[in-house]
């Protein structure tokens, strides 16, 4: 087969996609060994936001969560952001590395298993068209494709953002969920999402801001559950 064939002259695996040192071709997600070791993969998060759970929590949710009107049933992330997961986040989406997009998906797909989670379309995180124009691409859209190529569900980009809205790291939750406000909206009204289960996609998850202003519109045009999947996130500070 022709995939074969491209997979033996550009293959995947060659070099772990940290280190940069040479690993076997079936090493997993691309990683060498001591690369994949020091990844913090969660695997005991918040059932609701899915921020990692120490010993200090007592139950399933986290005291953020206790009080938070999240709209979402639930949200998965599967790595503790750090330095090396921001290396690897920064060269796919700045970087022009878009084959991370693969090993990623890889990641999110073990996650979505390992925990059960079913649905029936997946939705990309959309960047305004100014933000995409300048980069390029859309990096949640690229881990989305490849996650649809392993799971076999359809991709449904179908949500626009109008607003072209300042980078929202540095903001706090309520900062974020002003700057958020009518931003999103949907690029169509068939009835292709009535009462359908939603996977929203993308690669950090800080607040959840960003997730729940999409999940609102989702829900409103007819959708029964949202989940959410990013690669990472941090330890719960809000």
């Amino acid at each position: 087969m022709i995939s074969d064939f491209i997979d033996y002259i550009y293959p995947r695996n060659i070099k772990c996609i940290l280190c940069k040192n040479p690993i076997s071709k079936n090493n997993s997600y691309s990683l060498c060994k001591d690369c994949f070791n020091k990844l913090n993969f969660i695997n005991n998060g918040c059932l609701n936001c899915g921020k990692p759970l120490t010993d200090f929590y007592k139950n399933d949710i986290c005291s953020n969560c206790e009080t938070n009107e999240y709209v979402f049933t639930r949200a998965l992330s599967c790595v503790e952001y750090d330095d090396n997961i921001h290396k690897l986040i920064y060269s796919l989406k700045y970087g022009a590395k878009t084959y991370l997009a693969y090993n990623i998906a890889e990641i999110m797909n073990d996650k979505l298993e390992y925990e059960g989670v079913k649905f029936d379309y997946i939705i990309p995180v959309p960047l305004h068209k100014n933000r995409l124009r300048k980069r390029g691409y859309n990096q949640s859209l690229l881990i989305c494709k490849q996650l649809s190529k392993i799971n076999k569900k359809e991709v449904l980009d179908i949500v626009i953002r109008n607003k072209n809205t300042q980078f929202l790291s540095k903001l706090t939750k309520k900062e974020r969920i002003k700057k958020l406000q009518n931003v999103f909206t949907l690029a169509t009204n068939d009835n292709k999402i009535y009462k359908k289960d939603l996977l929203i996609v993308d690669d950090i998850f800080t607040t959840g801001t960003t997730v729940n202003e999409i999940s609102k519109k989702l829900l409103n045009s007819g959708a029964n559950k949202i989940y959410a999947i990013t690669f990472a996130t941090g330890k719960n500070i809000y």
